[in-house]
């Protein structure tokens, strides 16, 4: 046996139950990272520093445009590799730790946009109401309401002073200097007066005193939107954005290098057909409870308590997201080290190399690859629904304030139960159609059941913004009862057809390996599995151009995501906020455009090639003659 060969005398021909357990422990961690980045990163983006939905989507298409490139070419690279552990093993051995840092780098950044103090202030008593006198405050700012948001309105073209009872801006303070909580942990604000100004007969300005009820506390609003945010310009907010490309690109080439030799390795753990379908499907399984990776967002805002005494809300905010980013980076790769040192590849390598372009012609002249690899492209909205997922529960369920202590306070239980019962239908149904879907490939054959679950899948997606935007309609609250279960239903249906995707891909992914090998005497499994890890961040970069277009159409974006966040900690209601349009952008993305791809990725696979009775012929050729060798 050569030097080359990695097949080695004494293990078998397929894996043990020890090594297929610490495979699966490290695809588990290694699917948890992927989701801090893939939902939580683009909600800290947005949602948290205020990144403009417009920059979020450049930085995450230059991205993948690298990927098309990085992907191949480290797919190239694990097919050159040979050690005396193999082709794959080195890369899960040591790459974990690297992925660690690449992984906490994107959330040091920061604030693209934040409230002020100016931002923290409230109308004051009429009686707290005094004449005023320009010369004798200093801490006053006028403001002039104008444009389309206000035509017709009772503010419209009218020009207002804001003056702070306090004579200053500055925040309450206690005896340490910090800014004054009341016992809700909630600022105590500045007291400001409002008055309208004009103009007497001899041109001088009048302060006159807002009487009529409301009008007042509308001056107020408007001026935080327009004096109390601040949003970063010239060189700081360029680096804001310079950071945030740089540090998730260096992520994503890390990411890949362990990606695809821990999908890879699979089809050298075993020469059994049976077997490595088995390892695909439990694998899919555990990338489930990538899941954990997705509550990142869910627990971040609980940490937010440790900062406030010496931060504002979103400081706080920030810093609590990126102590949870460490704390579960680091858990998550420890998991992710279980797979580099468990698995062991059993089948033999051909000392034969190619070059990346030969890959690259490789990979385009295998019909039943090419086939797969385009209609994993039109599938990608499909990852919208993994993406929004939690921005969607966050203000709906939680109106984006603290879910733990919303749950428990007064109704938490209730309000934890449907959070759970929408939670358990985005993921239950990928969970559990992750196991199900070999079997039913086993019965009903892979190709058939792919293009079922990616036409009939998408019905389910359309119901939901059918069901959303019906009840809106009719003014039902989508957190009661009768919305809540049906919904939750819909989810699952929808996240099933997901989840058997995702499975027959990878099987059927690892199928054209050896259909290469029996057609062309290699064994592409690196430079194959990185196509999947290509359709994986393509997806994800075309379901982020996707939901950062929309964003920026209704102005879910930037400063206005600032003032949205404040307004919800102060008692506004996101399913009403702006008319609900930001409500009901949510629920389109996560539905119209999934259901738009999972029709379209039928079309490559209508025709593929390899059947389960063609690649059975197959496999049964190349073991033949690995046993006759």
């Amino acid at each position: 046996m050569s030097k080359n060969t990695i097949k080695k005398a004494g293990l078998g021909t397929t894996y043990t139950r020890r090594e297929l357990t610490g495979f699966l422990i490290g695809l588990a961690g290694q699917n948890i990272i992927y989701n801090i980045i893939g939902s939580g990163l683009t909600f800290y983006f947005q949602n948290v520093i205020f990144i403009p939905a417009v920059a979020c989507s450049i930085i995450f298409a230059i991205a993948r445009v690298w990927d098309a490139v990085n992907d191949p070419m480290m797919g190239t690279i694990v097919d050159k590799t040979r050690t005396k552990w193999g082709k794959c093993k080195p890369y899960l051995l040591f790459i974990p730790p690297v992925i660690m840092i690449t992984t906490i780098l994107p959330f040091i950044n920061g604030m693209y946009a934040s409230t002020n103090e100016k931002y923290e202030v409230k109308a004051a008593a009429h009686t707290e109401y005094v004449d005023f006198v320009e010369s004798e405050f200093t801490a006053f700012e006028t403001v002039t309401f104008k444009g389309k948001d206000y035509e017709g309105s009772e503010l419209d073209g009218k020009t207002f002073a804001i003056v702070s009872l306090n004579n200053t801006w500055e925040l309450p303070k206690d005896a340490d200097g910090n800014p004054l909580r009341d016992d809700d942990g909630n600022l105590v604000k500045t007291p400001v007066m409002v008055y309208e100004i004009g103009a007497d007969e001899a041109g001088n300005k009048t302060y006159t005193v807002m009487e009529e009820a409301g009008v007042d506390a509308s001056v107020v609003e408007g001026f935080k939107a327009v004096k109390g945010v601040d949003t970063v310009s010239g060189g700081k907010g360029v680096w804001i954005i310079i950071w945030a490309a740089f540090s998730y690109i260096l992520w994503g080439m890390t990411y890949t290098i362990g990606d695809i030799p821990l999908w890879g390795v699979t089809s050298l753990m075993t020469e059994d057909q049976k077997d490595r379908a088995k390892a695909l499907s439990l694998a899919r399984i555990c990338a489930a409870f990538g899941f954990i990776g997705m509550m990142f967002t869910f627990i971040a805002p609980s940490f937010k308590g440790i900062f406030l005494k010496s931060m504002d809300d979103q400081h706080a905010l920030r810093a609590a997201y990126i102590l949870t980013a460490v704390i579960l980076t680091v858990f998550s790769c420890i998991l992710f080290e279980f797979a580099g040192l468990s698995v062991h590849e059993r089948v033999e390598q051909s000392s034969e190399t190619h070059t990346m372009k030969e890959n690259f012609q490789t990979m385009w002249s295998c019909v039943p690859f090419r086939r797969l690899l385009i209609s994993g492209v039109l599938r990608s909205p499909i990852q919208l629904l993994s993406l929004v997922a939690m921005p969607l529960v966050m203000y709906f369920f939680f109106n984006n304030n603290d879910p733990v202590k919303m749950l428990k306070a007064e109704g938490g239980l209730v309000l934890g139960i449907k959070t759970l019962l929408l939670l358990v239908g985005v993921m239950g149904g990928m969970l559990i159609s992750s196991g199900i879907t070999p079997g039913l490939g086993e019965k009903i054959g892979k190709k058939k059941l792919y293009n079922i679950y990616s036409v009939f899948g998408a019905i389910p997606f359309v119901l939901v913004f059918v069901l959303y935007y019906v009840s809106h309609k009719m003014g039902i609250d989508l957190l009661e009862w009768k919305i809540a279960i049906p919904i939750s239903l819909i989810f699952f249906i929808a996240s099933w057809a997901q989840g058997g995707l995702n499975v027959l891909q990878s099987v059927m992914i690892a199928d054209c390996v050896d259909y290469e090998e029996y057609h062309n005497g290699i064994r592409p499994d690196g430079v194959f599995f990185s196509g999947q890890s290509f359709i994986t961040k393509l997806s994800s970069g075309i379901a982020s151009l996707i939901y950062g277009g929309v964003s920026a159409i209704v102005g879910f974006s930037g400063a206005n995501l600032s003032i949205l966040n404040a307004a919800l900690l102060e008692g506004a209601k996101f399913a009403e906020y702006g008319g609900g349009k930001y409500a009901t952008a949510l629920f389109f993305v996560v539905s119209i455009p999934p259901a738009i791809g999972m029709v379209l990725s039928a079309l490559p696979t209508l025709k593929y090639e390899l059947t389960d009775a063609e690649h059975t012929r197959i496999l049964n050729e190349l073991n033949a003659a690995r046993e006759a060798k």
